[in-house]
Order: C-alpha cells, then sequence, then structure tokens
C-alpha cells in the first residue's frame, strides 16, 4: 500500500465527513456535494486495494 492510496482513504473520510457536518449545519447542497466526493474517494481507494491485492496474488505464484 503507497501514499497515494492511504492519501485516498483520508480524503474520502474526511470529505464525507465535513460534507455531514455542513448538510446537517444548514449548508445542504455543499455538504450533498462533499458527501459525494468523499464517496467517491473511498471507491477509487477501494479500487486501488483491489488492484495491489491481485497483483500480489499473480506475483506470488511466479
Amino acid at each position: 500500500m503507497n501514499g497515494g492510496v492511504i492519501a485516498l482513504a483520508i480524503a474520502g473520510v474526511v470529505g464525507f465527513l465535513a460534507g455531514a457536518y455542513l448538510a446537517s449545519a444548514g449548508e445542504r447542497s455543499t455538504g450533498i456535494a462533499l458527501m459525494a466526493m468523499g464517496l467517491i474517494f473511498q471507491v477509487l481507494c477501494l479500487r486501488q486495494l483491489k488492484l495491489a491485492k491481485t497483483k500480489d496474488i499473480d506475483d506470488a505464484g511466479r
């Protein structure tokens, strides 16, 4: 796991939490946009982790 994957995970969590706070504090559209971006970052992080896992499995068989 490299720094990019960790950065995506942190950006996803922070974005979602900031969006949830803003949505509950009154800035509904901005909060929803930040939550959506946080979820996108989380999906990208999970995709990178899945690719790294399959690469490790493929490399172990050689």
